[in-house]
């Protein structure tokens, strides 16, 4: 969650910065053109994409992961139960010793 909030912010700042910045200052001989600086932007939107999508299925899997967990704690707790109802079995089947003196 905390890095859609980064990505959100970052690419707020991208994009209140970029028209600001193409305004204030004219393309020389020495600066890139205002094409340049758009195609940079373009290059740092996709990659807010990608870090925005990678971020989701993160958030996914954090979210999946304990469900599986879950899932995998009441099947072994389960197992156990029937496990204990077949060691009570034997033992409730086991001939009692006597003291044979």
């Amino acid at each position: 969650m905390r890095i859609a909030v980064l990505v959100g912010i970052v690419l707020g700042g991208l994009l209140a910065a970029g028209p600001a910045n193409a305004q204030a200052q004219a393309p020389t001989q020495d600066q890139p053109s205002a094409s340049a600086s758009g195609a940079e932007t373009k290059e740092l939107l996709e990659a807010a994409r990608a870090t925005a999508k990678a971020a989701r299925e993160n958030v996914d899997y954090a979210r999946v992961v304990p469900d599986i967990l879950t899932q995998i704690l009441a099947k072994l707790d389960k197992i156990e139960d029937k496990l204990d109802k077949v060691e009570n079995a034997v033992k409730a089947a086991a001939p009692r010793r006597g003291n044979a003196r």
